[in-house]
């Protein structure tokens, strides 16, 4: 296992994580927790979960106990979230997490999902980072950090903002040029970058032809190739992968054992591919968002791009319901008057408004249908 500097913080992590969000079956508690567990005895010491996983902190607290009787020799770190705004509401949710999770503390506790700038500036507002600091000063978190699905600008100015010790974002080869920023910005500040999705969600790997770009060396498969071009990136602390059996595990740990640094020439290849590997999909590079009527257009594409790589239109509801919470929180998308000033900055020249109307279609046939209510409460298919 490679291992890290975690920021300011003086730790030393794993630079692959284990994401608690799928596991194949959280009914079966036992086997949950030997993945768990499994995933320690390979070296890998920072595991992800949230509240809102479902079963996921109840799996890892069972692992976890057990795991105590080493941690003094093999540290492993905790990391949950809340979507809490108030103080007595993050309170509330630590200590859930905390009773099941079967730790005394948190030693990453996320401020979770912030979609959009005004979502960190509400939360600050009605008092959840008062309440962040309160359980840091008792001990019951040890680092207060973020999570956010904004552009990399907009997450470095919350960076900027507000002295989180690590941010946690989506990024890939898939899309990378969308958060760019945000990596600079936390390399400059010395806070630390856990990166999400780093297969895209499961799309990278599904797709080995359109992604071949990131295989480096003949025997690597795409997974090798998409791992271990964010591995090497100096600005990454760790990447965390959402292991749901062994043999997703042993796929992520065959990247890590594998990994030799990249050239800089070989860096250079796999981001200036992304385009051709691409072609007709939007590279995220975020020209377009500067929409007069204040659509989030480059959101709007990626979710375009879900679509154009599983052929499924469902997975547009998807991306824009669980990954940018556009649905959730009112569709907005007949604001567009096609005055084309997206498609004129647009430097791939693509359809975008064409692909607007389409995924307006889509979201009206969604929302008048039963499978709108279902996967509301079904919660995040991802």
């Amino acid at each position: 296992m490679i291992y890290k500097p975690f920021g300011a913080t003086g730790l030393n992590l794993s630079i692959l994580g284990f994401g608690g969000m799928r596991f194949e079956d959280q009914n079966n508690v036992e086997a949950c927790a030997d993945l768990v567990k499994a995933c320690y005895d390979a070296g890998i010491n920072y595991f992800d979960t949230a509240i809102g996983y479902g079963k996921s902190e109840e799996v890892m607290g069972v692992a976890f106990k057990e795991m105590a009787a080493t941690r003094i020799q093999r540290p492993f770190y905790v990391a949950s979230k809340t979507f809490a705004s108030t103080e007595d509401e993050v309170r509330r949710d630590c200590e859930t997490s905390l009773k099941r999770l079967q730790v005394d503390a948190i030693d990453f506790y996320h401020m979770w999902c912030l979609l959009e700038p005004e979502h960190f500036t509400e939360r600050q507002t009605k008092g959840a980072l008062r309440g962040f600091e309160k359980l840091k000063e008792e001990g019951l978190i040890r680092n207060i950090c973020v999570s956010s699905h904004m552009n990399g600008n907009q997450i470095g100015e919350i960076l900027k903002a507000y002295p989180f010790e690590s941010v946690l974002l989506g990024y890939s080869a898939m899309n990378f040029a969308f958060r760019d920023a945000a990596l600079d910005s936390a390399h400059r500040l010395n806070r630390a970058v856990v990166v999400m999705n780093p297969l895209g969600g499961g799309l990278i790997p599904q797709h080995p032809e359109r992604f071949g770009f990131v295989r480096s060396r003949p025997e690597e498969t795409v997974v090798d190739g998409a791992l271990r071009f964010l591995f090497n990136d100096p600005r990454i602390n760790v990447a965390l992968v959402g292991i749901a059996n062994r043999k997703q595990l042993n796929e992520a740990l065959a990247a890590v054992n594998g990994f030799r640094p990249l050239s800089p020439e070989q860096v250079a290849r796999i981001r200036g591919s992304v385009r051709e590997a691409f072609n007709e999909m939007c590279t995220g590079c975020a020209y377009c968002d500067e929409c007069p009527q204040g659509l989030p257009v480059p959101k709007l594409m990626d979710a375009y791009n879900q679509y154009m790589l599983s052929g499924k239109p469902i997975s547009i509801i998807h991306r824009l319901n669980w990954h940018w919470g556009i649905v959730r929180e009112g569709n907005h998308l007949d604001r567009c008057t096609e005055c084309g000033a997206c498609e004129k900055a647009c430097t791939q020249k693509l359809p975008i408004i064409r692909r607007l109307n389409e995924i307006r279609a889509e979201v009206q046939r969604w929302s008048q249908s039963e499978g709108a209510k279902a996967d509301t409460e079904e919660g995040d298919p991802e």
